[in-house]
């Protein structure tokens, strides 16, 4: 028997990622959920435009597609949701299905508007314990996997230092208070958030060194962040940058090696003997070991619902990226907005 699946919000995460060409599968939840075709069944899609839920047909051609949540969950009864609509509305919808039967919940990153907001969801969820996985999807992207696996292991020495960016454009001062007003806040929140998430689940202890925010009107334009992990080592950080091109990336410098990931990056260093001064030694590019990432089973966007079989399957609401890993997140960016 399937699990009964409905998608609320058929947006960029949602959806319409999936449909972009250049973009690699799974591109969206949707290609996720695709890649879990024979345990979930999507058996409907919401969203405020009724014609761009009807893309879902796209991939699931018997779907029904609403325009109302509500009136979807009542009549398709569904045990796992997938919320992937605007920040502002999360807590509602999560609320809502938590109350009505559902049995497990993909939900879009970040958890809420706020950290307020955030942890009275968590406080809701406690009563109601069911899987709970946040779409911080790097969790389960391979070479974010490998980087978790190089720390521990110290092949290219002790890690001594993390680099990390997400830059990308400004938001135009005039539509500032109305990404406030359906994301909760500016780039740090909506996409650092993915960084952070990353740094959370490399390192057990955080801590906020300094940080210096450029804000615009009401949200942040460019962040820049000297953090400690682990009580020794440096994470230096800049989200935004109000620059002309997007980038994410970590630099890992261990003591003999950097190793840098992020979108469409995949670069790899070791220390070799000098071929410029002597005496010295040289970091030396080498091929990126795609090999060895083989052995990770999952994908970004389809992470949550490899989280979701497991959790089912074990009878457990334990999962990778839970609620409470995606309001840790949120606990650190509001101590970052708020360092003085």
């Amino acid at each position: 028997m399937k699990i009964k699946t409905v998608l609320i919000g058929c947006g960029k995460a949602g959806l319409l990622h999936e449909l972009d060409p250049l973009r690699g599968k799974p591109a969206s939840l949707i290609g996720g959920l695709l890649k879990y075709k024979d345990y979930c069944e999507l058996v409907g899609a919401v969203d405020l435009e009724l014609e761009r839920a009807e893309k879902i047909k796209e991939f699931f051609s018997e779907a029904e597609t609403f325009t109302d949540y509500k009136l979807a969950l009542n009549k398709l009864k569904p045990d796992v949701v997938i919320i992937a609509t605007w920040t502002a509305t999360h807590k509602k919808i999560f609320n809502y299905c938590l109350n009505n039967g559902v049995k497990g919940i993909i939900l879009e990153k970040p958890v809420g508007i706020s950290l307020k907001e955030a942890k009275g969801m968590l406080r809701n969820w406690k009563k109601k314990k069911i899987p709970v996985v946040v779409n911080h999807e790097r969790r389960w992207e391979p070479r974010y996997l490998f980087m978790k696996e190089m720390i521990a292991s110290k092949e290219l020495g002790p890690l001594r230092t993390v680099y990390g960016k997400v830059l990308l454009g400004a938001v135009p001062a005039k539509y500032e208070q109305l990404v406030y007003d359906i994301e909760g806040g500016g780039t740090l929140l909506h996409d650092g958030t993915h960084l952070i998430d990353l740094i959370n689940f490399y390192f057990k202890r955080i801590k906020i060194k300094d940080a210096h925010i450029n804000m615009g009107k009401v949200i942040d334009k460019t962040s820049n962040l000297i953090l400690l992990a682990n009580n020794k080592i440096p994470i230096h950080i800049e989200v935004g940058g109000q620059r002309g091109y997007f980038e994410f990336s970590l630099t890992f410098e261990f003591a003999y090696g950097v190793i840098k990931v992020g979108n469409g990056i995949f670069e790899w260093y070791e220390s070799e003997k000098s071929s410029l001064y002597s005496g010295y030694r040289d970091l030396k590019r080498k091929d990126f070991p795609h090999e060895r990432l083989k052995k990770y089973k999952t994908t970004g966007f389809s992470g949550p619902f490899y989280e979701i079989k497991k959790a089912f399957e074990n009878n457990t609401y334990e999962t990778e990226s839970s609620l409470k890993d995606g309001v840790k997140a949120m606990e650190i960016i509001d101590k970052i907005l708020r360092f003085k």
